[in-house]
Parts: C-alpha cells; structure tokens; sequence
C-alpha cells in the first residue's frame, strides 16, 4: 500500500531542499581515456612533426602525474602518423576512430586536417589541430567537429599585410604552394594587400612537393618586385631557398623574404646550406609559441626529456608548434575532466565538442579560449634570421598592430629597410630611355661650347 503524501509533507519537503545546500554532482569516472594523435612522422612536415608528437607525449605523462586533472583516469594517446598527406591522414583518423578514441589532436598540415574533419564529423569526434591555419576550417557548417588551438590564416594574411605596409613597401611578388594551405594563406594576404594599396606584381605558385620552382623564381625577377611574400610548408621551403641563387635571387641583388609560419622554421635550414645563406636577413611571423611560467615549465621537461626517446628534445628550442600540441592535449584533458565533474560522459563527442567551446584556461602558448568559429585568435611574433636562429624582434595583433622590440639585420647585413623594387619595374626600358634623353640633352651644350 502506498503511503499518501499529504499537503504539509509535500511543503515540508520543498522546504528541506531550499535549506541543502547542492552538491557538484559527480559520475564514477572511466578509468582510462585515449586520444587519438595525428602527426606527420614522414612527408613534408616530417621534420617539426616528430617533435609535435614528442610534445604531446610529455602532456600525457604531465597530466596522468597531476592529481587536479582527470586524477582517478589514466590518460592515454595512440598515435598514427598522417605522411603529410590527406588520403593516408584520413585512412589513420578512421583507424583511430574504430579503436575509440574519444578526441584527435591533430593534424599538422590544413589539407590533411580538412581530410580528417569529414571522418571526425561522420563520427562526432571532436578534433583539435595543432597547426593547421588555413581559413577554410573556420566554416562551422563545413566542418562543425574542428577546433584548433592556433590563429587562423584569416588573422596571419592580415598581419603580414599590414607589417608590409608598416615597413613603406608598396609592391611585392608572393609565391606560395598550390594546395589548401598555401594558396590559403596567400588569397588572405592578397585581399589585406589591396585594402592598404599594395600592389602585387606577381603571384606565382607551385604544386606541394615539386622539385624545380626556377621558373616561379625567373618571373618574379622580371616582374621586378624585391620583396618575395611566402607561404608553404617546410619542405617545399626547402626547395625555394635551395634554388634562389641559382637564378639570382640574393641580398646582394636586393631581393628580402618575407615569410608566414610555414617557411619561418628553422627546420627548413638544417640541412642545407644553400637554403640557410639564401634565407638570411629574411622576416616572417609565427603564432606566439609561449611565455610566462608555465612555458618555462614545458621547456625544463622539454630540456631535461632524453632526445632518444622524445625526437628532438634536449634544448630549449623545440619546434614552433610543440607547445601547441602540448595544449591541444590539455584541452581535451581539462574538458573531460570538466564533464565527469558535472556527471557527463566525455565520450559523448557533442556534449564534449560543447564542453571545449567553452574553455577557457592557461597554457603553455598563454591564454586558450575559442571563439563562435572555434578558432584561436593569438599574438603573433615578427622574426627575423640572423645566422642560425629565427630572433623575435617584435609582435603583431588586431588591436595594437606592429611592435618592434628589437632590431631587423635585413639581407644585406645592415638595419637600413630595403626598398621594394628598382626603377626598371615600372617602365619598360627606363634607364635606356634615360640614358638617350641624358646623351640628347648635352648634345647642345657641347655645341655650345665649341663656338
């Protein structure tokens, strides 16, 4: 028989519940979770990508020590490597998927990232990349599942517009990849370029991976543009500055290179000498990779790892977008660690798409926080080559623009702006013309004199 509830109990109890106070509700949490990690171990992006997937192993092991984040669940990451290329990138995130990751961080390169995005959407897997810029990958219909933890190209082709206009330089050639990221990047840059009346001379571009880019190089000579604007991947930068000399693109021809975060690594010089004399003096702009204490504190782990076992650890010079992993990693941690507070399931990827929309937390790369579009709007460092090592010699943002903190050795090894074209540029056969008007106009001084 069931005991009727009368009007004073029903009162009674509505009164017991406003006086308790409520409890953050809790679930029993997994006992392991594994993300899925997508980095190119091989093809283009090789070289930096060993070090992103070294990175995000240190996170993994950070976290599991850390009694505040997810401290009853083992974090895992399994890792697959995408070759720099988007049909095997998206055959790894499908891999991944079947094994049941609940999050991919990843990948590098925006075309595999792009491949990846279908494969995580038809899953609800939520992804966040840790490098790839192109603008495309803000379109939240196209791809509602991608979250990056670096500034779009939408951001980069600005800056590098406006740090163009700051230095007076009114004409430049671009030479840029074909694929989704370069011609990405450039069709930004060429848009901000006409807002602050810089003219393009010539806008060359290449396929990914090709072996000859001579002819690019020649036309941008006859255009007669001094200021080369770049964006490719590293090993297509390789390329590009191997070959610069060879058709006369050096200092001491005038020419300066002004590259975005692709070709402005210092992993594109390694191991090539040609490259290095050809890119010296040269500036560029990449995502601020980090500051304050808890970047200090990637760099001890990062110094004191054994270089054997996490590939290119030992210095406190790791790749631009190590940190970026490394909090690609610890965005997934801190929003499951957020949803099994609050009882939620962080395998559930849109309860935890939702939830990593709504981070907001310190990193080693600063202040991480998305917008509506999930994309990251950051500093920007302005660097500049002097021998062996890429300098920070200033910062660039929407609100403030350029800031010059130190000072730019240009290609010619003076601190003198170089000019942005030789007079030949603008008239066909100028100095020719010239020359005749001068030899014209002293024709009747010389007569003059003889009588």
């Amino acid at each position: 028989m069931k005991r009727k509830i009368t009007m004073f109990s029903l009162i009674a109890l509505f009164m017991l519940s406003m006086s308790v106070t409520p409890t953050y509700v809790s679930a029993a949490p997994p006992a392991e979770l594994t993300l899925g990690g997508l980095f190119p171990l091989s093809g283009g992006l090789a070289a930096g990508g060993v070090e992103r997937e070294a990175a995000s192993r240190i996170a993994v092991e950070n976290i599991n020590a850390d009694d505040t984040i997810l401290p009853d669940t083992v974090l895992k990451i399994d890792k697959r490597d995408t070759a720099t290329d988007p049909t095997t990138g998206a055959a790894a995130a499908t891999e991944l998927i079947n094994a049941g990751v609940f999050g991919l961080v990843g990948a590098a390169s925006s075309g595999v990232s792009m491949a990846i995005a279908a494969k995580a959407e038809a899953a609800k897997v939520p992804q966040i990349s840790y490098s790839s810029t192109n603008a495309d990958l803000s379109d939240k219909t196209e791809y509602p599942y991608f979250l990056r933890v670096v500034p779009p190209d939408s951001v980069q082709g600005v800056a590098l517009a406006n740090i163009v206009n700051e230095f007076g330089w009114d004409t430049v050639a671009t030479l840029s990849t074909s694929d989704d990221y370069g011609q990405g990047g450039i069709d930004v840059f060429k848009t901000a370029a006409a807002d602050n009346g810089i003219t393009i001379a010539t806008a060359q571009e290449f396929a990914q991976g090709a072996s000859d880019v001579k002819t690019q190089l020649q036309t941008i000579i006859d255009s007669g543009a001094k200021i080369i604007v770049l964006n490719m991947i590293v090993a297509d930068a390789v390329t590009v500055f191997s070959q610069a000399a060879a058709v006369g693109i050096t200092p001491e021809d005038g020419f300066a290179w002004v590259g975005s975060d692709g070709p402005t690594q210092t992993v594109v010089f390694e191991n090539s000498t040609d490259a290095k004399a050809a890119m010296q003096g040269m500036i560029g702009t990449a995502p601020n990779r980090g500051s304050g204490a808890l970047f200090e504190a990637f760099l001890d782990d990062w110094e004191a790892a054994d270089p054997d076992v996490y590939a290119g650890a030992g210095d406190r010079e790791p790749n631009t977008y190590a940190t970026f992993a490394y909090d690609a990693v610890y965005a997934f941690a801190r929003a499951a660690h957020n949803m099994i507070l609050a009882g939620e399931d962080p395998t559930d990827g849109a309860l935890l798409l939702k939830e990593l929309a709504a981070l907001e937390f310190t990193g080693a790369t600063g202040p991480i926080s998305f917008d509506s579009n999930y994309d990251r709007l950051g500093v920007y460092d302005i660097l500049n080559l002097k021998d062996d090592k890429f300098e920070i010699v200033g910062t660039w943002d929407l609100v403030n623009g350029m800031k010059l903190t130190g000072t730019i050795v240009w290609p010619d090894g003076t601190t003198n702006i170089p000019t942005d074209s030789l007079g030949e540029s603008i008239l066909p056969g100028f100095e020719i013309w010239m020359t005749m008007f001068a030899v014209a106009m002293m024709v009747p001084i010389i007569r003059k004199r003889k009588y």
